[in-house]
């Protein structure tokens, strides 16, 4: 099965998460950059963050769109800000079609579990969702279980 592990991160802790599971499954890894700078204070990233959900803002996207036709598996990584991902990674699955694809989100949240934030990425991302998963504090043996 062929994997593509794709995040978005901050200040590292997703792109570190990213990088164990994409080593542990054999996967690609791709990272959502965006054409706006996220390198800010926490304070700021919250009003950053409800402003863009509030506005329904999509940040334009700083990338080539991997061409996911070749994976059978999308594995997102994601912080969480305000109870749900960042509209940065909105803006990649608004750009990418998962239909006929298995697709999984983590987060590296140690407040908010991932479950909630599924539930509505599943509504409105055609995909066949499987099970997500907090990747904050994982081992690799979580991992690796995580990816079965």
């Amino acid at each position: 099965m062929e994997t593509l592990v794709i995040f978005f991160s901050q200040k590292g802790k997703t792109k570190e998460a990213a990088g164990r599971i994409a080593q542990l499954s054999g996967a690609d890894l791709a990272e959502i950059k965006t054409h706006k700078s996220y390198r800010m204070s926490y304070r700021k990233t919250v009003f950053t963050s409800l402003k863009e959900i509030l506005l329904n803002e999509r940040p334009e996207l700083d990338m080539e769109i991997p061409d996911i036709s070749a994976y059978d598996r999308i594995l997102i990584g994601s912080p969480i800000w305000c109870g749900t991902i960042p509209n940065a990674v909105f803006s990649f699955l608004d750009k990418v079609n998962l239909n006929g694809k298995k697709a999984a989100i983590f987060t590296t949240s140690g407040a908010t579990e991932p479950q909630k934030i599924a539930v509505k990425i599943k509504k409105k991302y055609s995909a066949k969702w499987c099970r997500p998963f907090n990747a904050n504090h994982a081992t690799d043996e979580n991992i690796t279980d995580w990816l079965k």
